[in-house]
């Protein structure tokens, strides 16, 4: 059977500008011949000593797998999204890593799609990815269509997003106050400025004005430098002191919180619930949809489908008059 080439970076002095961007492709690199190991059960097939130059009509699933990640970590993608894109292309390349991708029909990708444990808004996510992926072969010449283009998507049911009330939200923070004053420091920053948990998490203090919040382009999910107003009650919470980012491993830093605070306060952890209730009480209290779309870097039409007379104008209010409790 042939051997599927692996690629290696070529070695070249590594600057301060690229060394992040080497690492990501070393850490792909790894991965991929972690996942070559699994050729046995019919994931991945086997490394080849040497890469050969590729042919249109023979060029097979991890190839091509192989070939984007290494596109998009030199590109300068996030770690985040480069796992969350080995994750999905993992899954689609199992059981036709040696398939040419000429062979793809959309037919098999839609019957892949519709495994029963995925929910449909999972459904819709991978194949997005496998769109992406098979966008790449048609920009290299690699194929003449994209076979994922034509996968009917399954329909994602509207279920509105999950906030906390206000009484919720102070009783998140003081915990925190008690529990960890970096961690309290995070939620406001999270609640307050409506920074996504990624963000918060590579929040540096150096980023932190008087006035505003840079959310750097690095930093930004959507690629995009923004800055956030720094609101008097988030300026209180920040004068608690603590430092960020928040130490240590992350995921379990957060897990153990979650269920130490719920455990205390009764308050569910919902997904998100943080930058959810930002931009539904900013929407409310401030009546501009452009600002509030500017700061949290969301679109002004994702703002208007989920958030748009989400709560009440007194929760609003309500909402940006937390302030930290005076200590006795």
């Amino acid at each position: 059977m042939r051997k599927v080439a692996t690629i290696e970076p070529v070695a070249q002095p590594v600057t301060p500008a690229s060394e992040q961007v080497w690492s990501a492709l070393a850490e792909i690199g790894r991965q991929l011949q972690i996942l070559a190991g699994a050729h046995s059960q019919g994931h991945f097939a086997p490394p080849s000593p040497a890469p050969r130059p590729y042919e249109p009509d023979s060029v097979t699933v991890v190839e091509l797998v192989n070939q984007f990640l290494l596109a998009k970590a030199r590109a300068g993608r996030s770690d985040r999204y480069l796992r969350a894109l080995r994750n999905s292309l993992a899954k689609f390349n199992a059981g036709r890593a040696h398939k040419p991708i000429a062979d793809v029909t959309i037919e098999e990708i839609e019957k892949w799609m519709r495994r029963p444990e995925w929910a449909a808004r999972t459904q819709r996510g991978y194949v997005s990815d496998v769109r992406t992926l098979f966008n790449f072969a048609v920009r290299r010449g690699l194929m003449k269509t994209n076979p994922a283009a034509g996968v009917e998507l399954p329909v994602v049911e509207s279920g509105g997003v999950e906030i906390h009330s206000p009484g919720e939200a102070e009783k998140v923070l003081e915990f925190a106050r008690r529990y960890d004053l970096n961690i309290c420091r995070a939620l406001a920053v999270r609640y307050f400025a409506g920074l996504r948990s990624a963000e918060a998490e590579r929040l540096e203090e150096k980023f932190i004005g008087e006035k505003f919040i840079e959310v750097s382009a690095t930093n930004a999910k959507t690629r995009r430098r923004r800055l956030v107003t720094v609101q008097p009650n988030l300026r209180a919470w920040l004068d608690l002191g603590g430092n960020l980012p928040v130490r240590g491993n992350k995921s379990n830093v957060w897990r153990d919180f979650t269920k130490a605070m719920t455990s205390a306060t009764g308050v569910a952890w919902h997904h998100n619930a943080t930058r959810h209730s930002f931009c539904s009480y900013h929407l409310a209290q401030f009546q501009n949809a452009g600002k509030t779309a500017l700061e949290s870097g969301h679109s002004e039409a994702m703002l208007f489908a989920h958030y748009r007379e989400l709560v009440k104008p007194d929760d609003a209010a309500a909402f940006w008059q937390l302030w930290p409790k005076p200590t006795l």
